[in-house]
């Protein structure tokens, strides 16, 4: 005890801070900083689960990528931002439920292939390119400084995946004209979430892109869209589908008065012999696996009586076969037929297994 005191008397400890993130509503919204700054200038933001109502006061929404799968998303988003609107598509870490606290860069894609081919046709319709290698060597492309609108900000942006300009190369973000409205593709938006929005330029990038819309109104931050067919279905169609249901409904009632058909019932019962059960369970071992679960069983316990046969002659080292074979009376070969045989094809080569199987039991004490 007196040893273990001073070696721990010699120890010494240091204390290291991990830094882990936000914690409450921090750390389930990512974009809670950005909506904060924005309420400061007096906008309103919208940010709840699920696809936004387009058709009210909203005027700027910006939604990752990986939420545009669906052609109707897509083409309601576009309607909405001919007439006005200002969409700006984040194309990598704009997810709500990716960590800031991460150290590898994540994207939500890395070709063409991994993209929802109704985002692949919109992309084609707006004459927007995206290189999918825009740095050297593979690497990622960090810029510290962006232009949008004749202003330059100055940020830190890093992305596997980036938009080309109208002189084919890659850039942070392209932003075109959509007939009355905007489209904006940002190539990576960790600069709009809490961890990064107080960094350099961010927050003004950020005010600015609000700006950009047309018209005033709300900012939307779409979390996470869940397309369901028959939510779709629903939601498009409820008065046709209601209509269906109630005509279902209405059949089944007319053509089943009764939960199913009735059960036949036999008037007599038939007797049967013991001759037919036991041929039923013949049969069903038979197609089973050949009667292989029945045979093993009486194997198992031939094997064991040979065995002790053996020890009890002072024959510890026979062959357990020719001792079988010797005592019945057969040949070796059929012998180790008989103990290890499985499947039979066919009923005569069992009938001649079940057999010898029989004898080599009448022959071992």
């Amino acid at each position: 005890m007196l040893l273990s005191l001073l070696f721990l008397a010699s120890c010494s400890y240091e204390e290291t801070t991990k830094e882990t993130g936000h914690k409450g509503k921090a750390r389930i919204n990512p974009y809670l900083a950005a909506e904060r700054f924005l309420e400061e200038f007096d906008y309103g933001v919208v940010n709840k689960p699920g696809w936004p109502d387009l058709e009210g006061e909203i005027s700027t929404v910006l939604i990752p990528v990986s939420a545009l799968s669906a052609r109707g998303y897509i083409d309601e988003l576009d309607e909405w931002a001919s007439n006005g609107g200002h969409v700006v598509v984040l194309l990598s870490n704009g997810e709500p439920y990716l960590n800031d606290w991460r150290t590898t860069l994540v994207g939500s894609f890395d070709s063409e292939e991994d993209l929802a081919d109704p985002f692949v046709d919109w992309l084609d319709e707006l004459g927007v390119v995206l290189d999918y290698s825009p740095g050297e060597d593979g690497n990622p492309l960090a810029a510290d400084k962006v232009r949008f609108l004749g202003e330059n900000f100055e940020v830190f942006m890093e992305a596997r995946v980036c938009p080309e300009n109208q002189k084919g190369k890659a850039t942070m973000i392209r932003s075109l004209k959509h007939q009355e409205g905007r489209i904006t593709f940002v190539a990576d938006a960790r600069p709009f979430r809490n961890r990064w929005i107080g960094d350099y330029d961010h927050a003004e990038l950020f005010l600015a892109l609000h700006d950009a819309s047309p018209y005033e109104g709300t900012t939307a931050f779409v979390r996470n869209v869940s397309l369901s067919f028959f939510g779709l279905l629903w939601s498009r169609a409820w008065p046709a589908v209601t209509a269906l249901i109630v005509l279902i409904v209405f059949w089944l009632w007319k053509n089943l008065p009764r939960v199913g058909p009735l059960d036949s019932v036999e008037s007599t019962s038939e007797v049967r012999s013991y001759e037919h059960h036991l041929e039923a369970l013949g049969d069903f071992h038979w197609r089973l696996d050949r009667a292989e679960g029945l045979l093993r069983p009486l194997r198992a316990g031939l094997i064991e009586r040979a065995q002790r046969l053996a020890l009890t002659s002072g024959n510890r080292e026979a062959d357990v076969f020719q001792l079988i074979a010797d005592r019945a009376g057969i040949s070796r070969e059929r012998a180790e037929r008989a103990m290890t045989f499985e499947r039979s094809k066919d009923g005569s080569t069992f009938t001649q297994l079940v057999a010898d199987l029989q004898t080599i039991h009448l022959s071992i004490p």
